[in-house]
């Protein structure tokens, strides 16, 4: 690399970073979200009435329910993009490499959603701050931070899967394993526990709570983030050893954390 590369690979990363989340915020997909969030509080029939902890749980569900489905298949149809667009051999003659390329799309896709779920958290604190939630609906701080986390993983686990999975349905394959592995965690098809399993949220509405102390499930999290975001950026088979050196020690890392949340 030159020093002119050198000095432009900065200003070119940040370039492909903004571009890749702009490409993400433009997403159709994503933007069913609120969609489905609108339409679902008008049909629900609030027995309860629309009071502050309805507000307060509905933009939870939204952020740790709706969003992630819906960020994992915008992330990876973004991800793909290229490949669907057969870009890709044109891509690969440009002075950005496969690995840059790749941790700017992972970074790109990641910031905007874990940005959306930082928001949430602040409307949900904001309703707590104004009005009175009930103590049992009421999530703590260490709850709250694991938010911004489920959402990144989302996007994180969408362009893994379309790094080593880069044929149509691979998204699929990726949301069904990931179903399937909530529901081995939770060894239970309990009503709004087994597609929670990854927060450690307590009873909410009545909902039975995850294992996990919240503020190391929140690290353990971001440690899946990590995971995701090196195997995705390694993919290529020359770069398999780094995946090694680098992968090793952050997998190993995220499952200390996942066993020390859990004592």
């Amino acid at each position: 690399m030159t020093a002119v590369d050198t000095a432009t690979a900065g200003p070119r990363t940040a370039a492909l970073i903004s571009r890749e989340a702009r490409r993400l915020a433009r997403h159709p997909v994503l933007w069913l979200v609120p969609a489905v969030v609108v339409v679902t509080s008008a049909v629900d029939g609030a027995s309860g009435g629309r009071t502050a902890g309805y507000w307060y749980s509905t933009i939870f569900v939204a952020v740790a329910f709706f969003a992630p489905m819906f960020v994992l298949f915008a992330a990876n149809l973004v991800a793909s993009g290229a490949r669907r667009g057969r870009a890709e051999e044109m891509l690969n003659v440009t002075p950005t490499t496969d690995t840059r390329r790749t941790w700017a799309m992972c970074l790109g896709v990641a910031l905007p959603p874990a940005g959306a779920g930082a928001v949430g958290v602040g409307a949900m604190a904001l309703v707590d701050s104004v009005y009175d939630i009930p103590a049992k609906d009421l999530l703590t701080a260490g709850e709250l931070a694991q938010l911004p986390f489920v959402l990144a993983g989302a996007a994180l686990l969408g362009v893994l899967g379309a790094r080593w999975l880069p044929f149509a349905g691979g998204v699929l394959i990726v949301f069904v394993a990931a179903t399937l592995g909530g529901l081995a965690v939770f060894g239970r098809f309990d009503t709004g526990t087994w597609w929670m399993w990854w927060t450690t949220v307590g009873p909410f509405e009545g909902w039975v709570p995850g294992p996990g102390e919240p503020w190391l499930h929140a690290a353990y999290l971001a440690g899946l983030c990590a995971c995701a975001t090196v195997a995705a950026v390694y993919r290529d088979r020359t770069q398999w050893p780094r995946l090694a050196v680098v992968g090793v020690p952050v997998l190993a890392a995220t499952l200390v954390l996942g066993r020390l949340q859990l004592l």
